[in-house]
């Protein structure tokens, strides 16, 4: 997701409908719309705000109050864009409820704290791990293998029945630890915060220095109103300690990060890029012919704790979109920027976070594009080496998969050939769509004040 701040990326938070009667007359129809049905209402705001809002046919027309649900509506609407290579350009728009938002944008959850995959159809790992949920605060590991979930086999043959246990508040699991040892833990859902940097690492390679770390999301708190201040804090501490540590490569790892704020993007870039890369466009958005004057320019900059790099590997699969593709497609005129993993999944566009009753609206309402004009990458970024996720081993350990082929890019100066054993297996890819729960897809920015 990109989502957008004046200077960020998280297209759109803190936007109100009062934005719309200073831009035209007709516009009052949305302010006006939001007292009936918030059906009509987010339709109205998309009429308006929309990439593609010339093809959106009128209200009357669409009948908005003909769909069941505000999202929905957006859903439909994600219709009226470019259908190109089999598919709508738009697959994002959406609208949510403010508190799901709300909490969602904080890092707020409540479940037991794990993600899965599969490595085969009858191999269950643990993929992902937050350090504070009920799950991390038992010990459980990525990469310890699921044998029963309240009691059921852990293979594909039975994906609906443990959709079901794994949507229970309390799950009894059996699980075998990397030694070879079981262990049955019964989880109870609850609230924690999700992890945004986890398992940063300093590998030794030839004598250089080499970071690592995955970066979870783009979203986070803010801190006295200044938009995901705690991530930025959070970046900056990283950085800071790599530079104390002589880091002078970086691995970044965003195979699971599907975006946020776009401000986040930039700041991180910051923290990347060569001295050379300062006063260059970090990113460019542009909007609908209504909007125009709302187009955007952000930055390299200066940053205290900035690694000044010459070249990055950046660890990436079908769950790095948004903002996360950002950042990379500002990288790439810039720097050197080597790809390992499978294709991101393709996002070049983000929303402004647009409010209407209980609910916020996000129609696509810009283009990313970089310094080089960039941006329609809608089949998403490909990889210099495909590497499967390895989800047998934890981030950070310099054995699985993913960063062993980074680790060797600097150890040898190339990326080795892909091996048949490392590519993707298609069927596995499917069966992981049916265990893994997709997160929002996220560029968002708080609306310019022009």
């Amino acid at each position: 997701m990109l989502l957008k701040t004046k200077n960020i990326a998280i297209v759109g938070l803190l936007f109100t409908l009062t934005w719309f009667s200073s831009c035209k007359k007709s516009e009052d129809d949305v302010i006006n719309s939001a007292t009936k049905d918030v059906r009509d209402s987010v339709y109205a705001i998309s009429q308006s705000l929309y990439l593609w809002n010339t093809s959106l046919p009128t209200a009357t027309l669409f009948k908005p109050t003909g769909y069941p649900t505000a999202d929905s509506v957006m859903r439909k609407v994600r219709t009226y864009s470019p259908f190109v290579n089999g598919k709508y350009q738009d697959r994002w728009s959406f609208a949510i409820e403010k508190s799901v938002w709300d909490n969602y944008v904080s890092g707020n959850s409540s479940d037991v704290g794990m993600q899965y995959g599969f490595v085969s159809a009858t191999d269950l790992r643990v993929k992902l791990v937050y350090s504070q949920s009920p799950a991390g605060l038992l010990g459980v590991k990525r990469g310890w293998q699921v044998l029963k979930i309240n009691g059921v086999d852990a293979t594909n043959a039975n994906i609906n029945q443990l959709n079901t246990e794994l949507g229970k508040t309390s799950q009894t699991i059996v699980f075998v630890k990397p030694d070879g040892t079981q262990q049955t833990l019964t989880l109870t859902a609850g609230a924690y915060k999700a992890d945004y940097v986890i398992n940063p690492k300093v590998f030794s390679i030839n004598g250089v220095n080499v970071g690592y770390f995955n970066f979870d999301s783009f979203l986070g708190d803010a801190i006295n109103g200044k938009t995901a201040q705690k991530t930025l804090n959070v970046l900056d501490q990283t950085f800071a300690d790599f530079k104390s540590k002589n880091v002078t490569e970086l691995i970044l790892d965003l195979r699971y990060n599907g975006g946020g704020y776009g401000l986040v993007a930039n700041y991180l870039g910051n923290l990347i890029a060569p001295s050379a890369a300062i006063g260059k466009i970090f990113a460019k958005t542009e909007h609908n012919s209504v909007y125009t004057q709302y187009n955007n320019t952000d930055f390299f900059a200066t940053a205290t704790n900035g690694l000044k790099l010459s070249k990055i590997v950046i660890i990436v699969n079908k769950g790095t979109a948004s903002a996360s593709e950002e950042l990379i497609n500002a990288l790439k005129p810039v720097m050197t920027v080597k790809l390992i993993g499978s294709t991101t999944h393709g996002k070049p566009v983000g929303y402004y976070a647009i409010p209407t009753m209980d609910y916020y609206a996000f129609p696509v309402a810009f283009r990313n594009v970089n310094s080089a004009g960039t941006g329609n990458f809608y089949e998403g970024f490909s990889v210099d080496k495909v590497q499967t996720d390895d989800f047998t081993k934890d981030l950070g350990d310099e054995n699985e998969a993913c960063l062993k082929s980074a680790l060797e890019y600097y150890r040898t100066g190339a990326l080795q050939s892909t091996t048949q054993s490392a590519r993707i297996s298609a069927e596995v890819e499917q069966l992981n769509t049916k265990i893994t729960k997709e997160r929002l897809k996220l560029t968002v920015y708080d609306f310019p004040k022009k």
